[in-house]
């Protein structure tokens, strides 16, 4: 089940909160957050692409369903036109099968006007979705960068430490 745009972005804020650093014994860094939570963006990110995929073909279907149906309430009519010496209940039987084409028509369209305003909506929220991921992304890079550089002035130090150590003895 996919959660509503407002969802992933509050879930995405709480990624942000995550991002946290802690000093451990005065310089290490400490960066939590993991790999899964990326995995996890991805799959819901591919969850959403799926779903739009899968309007699309719908919506598609139904056009062509559309088309196919225009085309039998069309020959119909004609058929109508044509034939004068039908009796009454004849008559009346073909006007309801017509009045039933004209619905199903009716609510064909219907049903693929709201189709398309969904796939809009899930195109909308999948747009920013990936927008808050590339920040996201960003953001963990800048963070991974920073952890590195100061790791390594940590070793660079306890190098420094031990040196002076080794030098006192």
């Amino acid at each position: 089940m996919l959660k509503p745009i407002f969802q992933v972005s509050s879930f995405c804020l709480e990624i942000r909160k995550a991002l946290t650093w802690s000093f451990r014994s005065g310089l290490v860094l400490k960066f939590r957050f993991s790999v899964l939570d990326m995995s996890k963006f991805h799959g819901e990110l591919t969850q959403r692409e799926q779903e739009l995929l899968r309007i699309r073909r719908d919506s598609d279907t139904k056009a062509a369903e559309l088309a196919k149906m225009e085309k039998m309430l069309q020959q119909t009519k004609n058929m109508l036109e044509k034939k004068t010496d039908f009796s009454l209940e004849s008559k009346g039987y073909q006007e309801n099968m017509v009045e039933d084409l004209e619905e199903k028509v009716r609510s064909t369209r219907r049903y693929r006007r709201n189709s398309l305003h969904h796939t809009q909506m899930l195109e909308s929220q999948m747009k920013t979705v990936k927008g808050e991921l590339v920040g996201t992304l960003d953001h963990l890079q800048e963070l991974r960068n920073v952890l590195r550089r100061s790791q390594q002035k940590a070793e660079e130090r306890k190098a420094a430490m031990e040196k002076l150590a080794a030098g006192l003895r």
